[in-house]
This record gives C-alpha cells, sequence and structure tokens, in this order.
C-alpha cells in the first residue's frame, strides 16, 4: 500500500474512533478497538465474502455473510443504485454491506461491531 493510502487510512480510522469516543462515550482505547476493527472488516469485505458478528438495534446478535465485492453476487452485480433528491445521510459510523444470504443491502453500526469470523 502506498504511503499516501496509508495516512489516509489511518487518519479515517482516528476520525472514526474520535467520533465514537464523543458521539457515543465510549473509552478512546475502546473506540479506537471498534475503528481498526470496522477497517479490517472493510478492507476484507472489499475482495471477499466475510463473515462477521454485530449487534442489531433490537438488541439481538446478528451473524452475517457480507461484501463489497460485486462480482461475488449476480443479483448485487445488477444492482443499479439511484440516489433520490430527499435521502436520508446515514450517520458516519454506519456502514452497508451486500448481505450474500439474504441478496440484500444491510448495514451495521461501527459501535455495535463484535467480531470477523
Amino acid at each position: 500500500m502506498c504511503k499516501e493510502n496509508k495516512a489516509k487510512l489511518d487518519q479515517w480510522v482516528m476520525e472514526l474512533a474520535h467520533y465514537l469516543e464523543s458521539e457515543h462515550g465510549l473509552e478512546w482505547k475502546v473506540a479506537l478497538q471498534k475503528a481498526h476493527l470496522t477497517r479490517k472488516l472493510l478492507g476484507l469485505m472489499g475482495t471477499s465474502a466475510v463473515r462477521f458478528t454485530y449487534v442489531k438495534k433490537d438488541g439481538t446478535l446478528r451473524e452475517a455473510r457480507g461484501t463489497l465485492c460485486r462480482e461475488l453476487s449476480s443479483e448485487f452485480a445488477a444492482y443499479e443504485y439511484v440516489r433520490s433528491a430527499d435521502e436520508v445521510v446515514w450517520p458516519r459510523a454506519t456502514f452497508t454491506y451486500w448481505d450474500l444470504d439474504r441478496e440484500a443491502f444491510r448495514s451495521f453500526s461501527a459501535m455495535q461491531l463484535k467480531e470477523i469470523e
């Protein structure tokens, strides 16, 4: 990875950790761990299918198999996203992924990410 990209990713991790600390009241060490775990997950999903676990809004544990790589799903490859003018912007600690078991978009909060298998 080139130094410029690594620096941008490192900055992104620090910004996410700061957001988790300031907006969600996490201790710095915990916020930084969650930010690094989120970065790792998004990096892996960019090239492959990944199993991971997070807590859903209703408090239940969700074991997911997701990706950000269109080539892994014909449904995802065929999906054409069109943003509406009045679309709500997600909080910046929420990330969308393609769920390979349900063949649909899902999202998780970095705050609720538990582990990567």
